[in-house]
């Protein structure tokens, strides 16, 4: 039995097929990379507020009484949160820490974190802002 090629001609057809595809593909692999970026971003903004918060209910009065270190100030806590973020950059970060009324055990620490993220490929800046409280316990 003999195979024959088909007369017709389709020499150049997976180049185009190829130069209108891949394009196509690479856009929507960029988008997906850019988006995972601001998803990371927002995790990390999110941890360092709730880790924040943990930082100040472990360290109120009775921790400074019991171990003879001072307590937590809203100054340490905004420190402490700054260090946290491992791909954020502390000077684009915003700290404010309020108490319910002391630093005594059973009021709350709330630890708000603002990040002005300065925005990657089609997502534009803004600022992503976190709260977290925690009861002081120590």
């Amino acid at each position: 039995m003999l195979l024959r090629k088909p007369n017709t001609r389709r020499a150049g057809s997976a180049l185009i097929e190829a130069a209108i595809v891949v394009p196509i593909i690479l856009l929507l692999l960029y988008g997906t990379i850019c988006g995972a970026f601001m998803v990371l971003t927002v995790d990390e903004v999110e941890t360092a507020a709730r880790e924040g918060a943990r930082y100040g209910s472990v360290r109120g009065s009775s921790y400074a009484f019991n171990t003879l270190n001072p307590a937590a100030t809203a100054e340490d806590i905004t420190a402490f949160v700054k260090a946290q973020g491992a791909t954020l950059k502390a000077t684009l970060i915003t700290c404010n820490v309020t108490w319910e009324s002391s630093n005594r055990p059973g009021n709350y620490v709330t630890v708000e974190v603002k990040y002005a993220w300065p925005g990657v490929g089609p997502f534009g800046a803004r600022e992503f802002v976190a709260r977290s409280s925690a009861l002081v316990s120590y």
